[in-house]
C-alpha cells in the first residue's frame, strides 16, 4: 500500500508541476466521487444493509455532534464537507483557466485542529 501511495504521490506531484489546473480538476472529480459514495452509503444505512452504529468520539468532537450521534449523522456532515472540497478544487481549476467563479458549497462547522508537535516542543 505504501508503494502505491508513493507512486500516486509522484504522479500527482508531476501532474501538478505540469498542469496545476488539471491536478485541481482531478481532485475535484475525486471529491465528487466521495459525495456520490457517501450518498450511496446513506442509502445502505437507511435501508438497513449497514449498521447505524454510534458515532466515534473523535467524529463527535470534531464535527460538534451530540453525544447520541450515529454513523448516519457523521455521514450527513462529511458529505457536504466533501462537496465543499469539490467546489473549492474545481474553483481553483476554473481560476487557473481564466473562467468565472462558480458557487461553493458551504463547509460544515468543525473543530479547529492544532498540530500535536507544538505540544511536545
Amino acid at each position: 500500500i505504501i508503494g502505491v501511495q508513493w507512486v500516486f504521490y509522484l504522479f500527482f506531484f508531476a501532474l501538478y508541476l505540469i498542469s496545476a489546473k488539471t491536478a485541481h480538476r482531478v481532485v475535484g472529480y475525486f471529491e465528487e466521487e466521495a459525495v456520490i459514495s457517501y450518498t450511496h452509503y446513506l442509502a445502505e444505512i437507511d435501508e438497513g444493509r449497514s449498521a447505524n452504529v454510534p458515532a466515534p468520539q473523535i467524529a463527535k468532537r470534531y464535527w460538534g455532534l451530540p453525544d447520541d450521534a450515529t454513523l448516519r449523522d457523521v455521514v450527513l456532515v462529511v458529505r457536504p464537507n466533501e462537496a465543499h472540497h469539490r467546489d473549492v478544487n474545481q474553483g481553483y481549476a476554473d481560476e487557473l483557466a481564466g473562467l468565472p467563479r462558480r458557487p461553493v458549497a458551504p463547509c460544515p462547522p468543525h473543530a479547529a485542529l492544532q498540530p500535536t508537535w507544538k505540544q511536545a516542543a
